[in-house]
């Protein structure tokens, strides 16, 4: 079986870099580091050229990456916000029902079970 060889993007980015610089043909740099697959470097220009060539679109790339996590973590922080409203309420309910009904609902700490 033949071995798949995984590359970091550091070291593909580098290969563009060096395939936009230069005037050889993508056999070349693909023969010069060993990169098996005719269709890897072309993927690699895809992905990683527009970064090279034109750095603002990289940057407007992070810039809504930023915007989409700011926008989940306040989601996140509205969920949390309402999950501990909702526990004040299950702790209320539960001391309500304990005092009317004069019944403990909530396991008392250190408390063994008993064996049967």
């Amino acid at each position: 079986m033949k071995e798949v060889k995984h590359y970091s993007d550091h070291f593909k980015r580098g290969v563009v870099k060096e395939i936009l610089s230069g005037s050889e043909s993508l056999e070349y740099y693909r023969r010069k580091y060993k990169i098996g697959g005719h269709m890897t470097l072309s993927r690699w220009l895809v992905n990683f050229a527009s970064e090279e060539t034109f750095p603002m679109a990289s940057k407007k790339r992070d810039k809504d990456e930023l915007a989409d996590l700011k926008a989940e973590l306040a989601l996140l922080r509205r969920e949390l916000a309402d999950e501990r409203l909702r526990r004040e309420a299950y702790e209320l309910m539960i001391r309500i029902a304990e005092e009317e009904f004069n019944i403990p609902i909530e396991k008392k700490s250190g408390v063994k079970r008993s064996k049967k």
